[in-house]
């Protein structure tokens, strides 16, 4: 029997900022991975943050952690990453990241070691946002301390100010601690910024509408090719590889 939820006769079993955030930053892109079956490529940078994420949360549950071992954390975590990935810890960009992991952490301590242990640590969401939204949003909260949840954002270069993808990802997150604070913490090798998520149920909203025109728009057809050719990729866009526009082009090539 057909399905009444666009979402799910299109293979998407559920919604997440991260989602939600492609969708509007660039649509094409997000057809092509997620109606069209093309695969994209890891940035190393993600491994970092992962990393540094999963070494913070060892020594700030276990103070008494000596650097050596805290290190070990960190670079087996990275390590593992690039291995599980098929790329070669001998890789120029990994041995460019991995290089910066303890100036990454060091930064990243400095702003946790004092809020004392986190109650969750990459703790799963997964609920309903609207009424109006059968399909369940997912996503995993860094860390949920006594009075906030924190996001940890590694970043080459510091922002001035949270961005709005950013502050969607908490609004979704605000939902499942709903008296908590949400902080979003930018670390440099240099320098961490802490900027605490104002407007939340303003923010909540515009995630609303944004997945309900969504929803609307894979409404239209179940043909996911259909749906390509009413948006065209941006090339010019640093979010495009060269191998996911070499894939694109079995969905838009001629249209």
């Amino acid at each position: 029997m057909k399905s009444n939820n666009p979402f799910t006769r299109h293979g998407i079993e559920h919604l997440s900022p991260s989602k939600i955030n492609l969708w509007v930053t660039d649509p094409a892109l997000f057809i092509g991975t997620y109606l069209c079956g093309m695969k994209g490529s890891y940035g190393v940078g993600a491994f970092r943050g992962t990393a540094v994420e999963f070494a913070l949360n060892k020594k700030i549950v276990d103070t008494d952690l000596s650097k050596e071992a805290t290190n070990e954390f960190l670079y087996g975590s990275f390590n593992e990453q690039c291995i599980e990935k098929g790329l070669s810890t001998e890789n120029i960009k990994a041995q460019k990241e991995r290089n910066t992991l303890e100036t990454y952490y060091d930064q990243a301590f400095n702003v946790y070691k004092d809020f004392g242990v986190p109650e969750f640590y990459q703790h799963k969401i997964y609920y309903t946002l609207h009424e109006d939204l059968p399909t369940p949003f997912l996503g995993f909260i860094d860390f949920v301390f006594n009075d906030a949840i924190r996001d940890l954002k590694t970043t080459a270069r510091m922002p001035s100010s949270i961005s709005t993808n950013h502050q969607r990802q908490l609004a979704v997150y605000s939902k499942a601690f709903p008296d908590k604070e949400l902080w979003v913490d930018y670390v440099t090798p240099k320098q961490a910024v802490s900027y605490k998520v104002e407007n939340v149920e303003q923010i909540l909203n515009q995630v609303i509408k944004i997945s309900l025109g969504l929803q609307k728009f894979l409404s239209i057809s179940d043909d996911p090719y259909e749906l390509a050719s009413m948006h065209y990729p941006n090339y010019d866009s640093w979010m495009w590889s060269e191998d996911m526009k070499e894939q694109s082009k079995t969905i838009w090539s001629n249209k």
